[in-house]
């Protein structure tokens, strides 16, 4: 597949990076100028929780254009109850991981 307009993709890339850096650099500059309501900091911790839980339902729930399957997703589900109980990382990480193992040996 021949690229007809190279340009397209480098001026996007550097879009993204200059709208990165600033992002980046936006919480350096207004530190401190910037106070923020008690329920201001409260609504960005659940924006940022419901971003993050919608990432890695879409990762789990998909693999590639297709549906993933039930042992990953059970997996998953695994992982979640035991992070939800407060369990240690690496006990969440290794049950989710010898479940979904199992599941697609058995099945």
């Amino acid at each position: 597949m021949m690229m007809e307009h190279p340009w397209l993709i480098v001026s996007g890339i550097f879009i993204l990076a200059v709208g990165t850096y600033l992002m980046r650099a936006s919480g350096a500059l207004l530190k401190g100028r910037v106070n923020l309501t008690e329920q201001n900091k409260a609504l960005f911790s659940a924006a940022a929780i419901v971003i993050l839980f919608s990432v890695a339902m879409t990762s789990t729930l998909f693999s590639g254009n297709e549906l993933s399957d039930l042992p990953k997703i059970i997996g998953v589900v695994v992982a979640g109850i035991l992070t939800w109980y407060r369990k240690p990382f690496i006990v969440i990480v290794l049950s989710a991981a010898i479940v979904t193992a199992l599941l697609r040996w058995l099945f």
